[in-house]
């Protein structure tokens, strides 16, 4: 009886720190609105492998690499300064500063577009996806510093809601372009209807905000702000803009020397292998990024957190990569048609180096916190040149049919899988003797 009672008593003390957990209180509100997200999304993919062609999916690919760029360029990487300073006005300016830097860099652009249409014989095609892209943009800027804004307050809520709106809408819409067989333009026109509709509590959040605090708005503050956290744009910007213009390198050298298809084939695959880091590690990335600064402001060591939640990624991703390792063939001719078998063999390839890059990607925000920026550039710096050696010296010498492309696939993957583990262990080390900034 004593020994049922004291069971009894551990199970409850168990759910009741569950409960009182606020790390895992939050994971769990970002994770089940990314689920949901993905799972809508996972679920209507066999459908639309059906309908649209691996070429299609290879120009959706393009776009939404070319969105991702332009996206992280336009707010300097400012957005991710909201969550750090201790003060919510401090943090606000910083909001505002974003935005204001993205409105410019996004005119820019758009007259740039406009100069090179202008200049050569219309096509109705490439003005559509321009137009599609720059409109894209706009959006995706709200969206990501509206999200990093909730994460400072907070209202995990609004993200998760956000993900499962953009899900929904955009695959909604690009089953119905499907079937009115409008190509790859519908893929991309649905997908700008997801960020749209996924925007608008962000967009309505930042005006509610802009006019309870107009009276606080300091250009002089900002100012100091801006050069207070000047590493991001100097750092962390040409970082991530050397690890997307790699994406997309990567995907122009595949089609150069291959094919449209085999690049959609390898989107594709790449796409699922991600959806551990998509439904988990970004989930518990954004929850870590915002326990870490708590933490980091009240002089608390942030190593065990993070030893803590990588435990908890292999755990929650080793047996699904191993699945896909050894039957990923099979289990994508299965799931999205025939047509996309060799994407799975290509998936079953990667799934190493993907299993690494979700363990790595799921704690790169530490960086951001611990002013180890310029480490983690000069190893973004190795990454983007294995990948744009890989696929775009490597053809040379190797060939440019398939079974060349599937060499070299190993080639890369394996090289990536070791650096992707190395990375890991310097995120400890350098957890471990944090550089402590802000």
């Amino acid at each position: 009886m004593l020994t049922l009672s004291h069971h009894y008593h551990n199970k409850m003390s168990f759910i009741k720190n569950i409960k009182t957990n606020t790390f895992i209180k939050s994971v769990s509100v970002l994770m089940t609105g990314t689920v949901l997200a993905q799972a809508l999304t996972y679920l209507i993919t066999p459908v639309l492998t059906r309908i649209y062609s691996t070429e299609e999916m290879g120009e959706l690919g393009v776009y939404l690499r070319i969105v991702g760029f332009v996206a992280a360029l336009a707010t300097m990487r400012y957005e991710l300064t909201l969550p750090l300073p201790k003060r919510d006005k401090h943090a606000f300016l910083l909001y505002r500063l974003s935005l204001k830097i993205a409105f410019f860099i996004i005119l820019a652009c758009a007259l740039t577009a406009i100069l090179y249409l202008v200049t050569k014989s219309f096509e109705l095609y490439e003005s559509l996806f321009l137009l599609f892209c720059f409109l894209s943009v706009i959006f995706v800027v709200f969206i990501n510093t509206g999200t990093n804004w909730a994460i400072r307050v907070k209202n995990f809520k609004r993200i998760s809601n956000s993900r499962i709106s953009n899900s929904l809408f955009s695959n909604a819409f690009r089953w119905i372009f499907g079937v009115m067989s409008f190509g790859s333009l519908g893929l991309i026109a649905a997908t700008l209807i997801g960020y749209v509709v996924s925007s608008f509590s962000f967009i309505k959040e930042f005006f509610k905000i802009n006019a309870n605090k107009k009276k606080q708005i300091s250009n002089k503050q900002t100012y100091v702000l801006a050069k207070e956290y000047k590493d991001f744009p100097l750092i962390n910007l040409p970082h991530v803009l050397v690890d997307l213009g790699r994406d997309l390198l990567v995907a122009g050298l595949i089609i150069l020397f291959f094919s449209k298809s085999v690049f959609g084939s390898y989107s594709h695959s790449y796409a699922i292998l991600r959806i551990p880091l998509v439904i988990v590690g970004a989930s518990i990335g954004q929850v870590l990024f915002s326990t870490c600064s708590e933490y980091l402001n009240k002089g608390k060591e942030i190593q065990s957190i993070l030893k803590k939640t990588l435990i908890t990624l292999v755990g929650l991703s080793f047996i699904p990569f191993l699945f896909i390792f050894l039957y990923g063939e099979d289990l994508f001719a299965f799931v999205f048609s025939a047509e996309w078998a060799e994407s799975g063999y290509y998936s079953e390839i990667m799934s190493i180096w993907l299993f690494g890059n979700f363990l790595a990607s799921s704690i790169s925000t530490i960086p951001l916190i611990i002013g180890r920026q310029k480490e983690f550039f000069f190893l973004g710096l190795i990454s983007s040149a294995i990948q744009i050696i890989g696929f775009g010296v490597l053809p040379l010498y190797i060939g440019n049919n398939n079974d060349a492309f599937i060499d070299i696939l190993w080639i890369v993957s394996i090289i990536m899988t070791v650096f992707n583990v190395l990375v890991v262990f310097i995120t400890l080390y350098y957890s471990k003797i944090q550089k402590i900034k802000f």
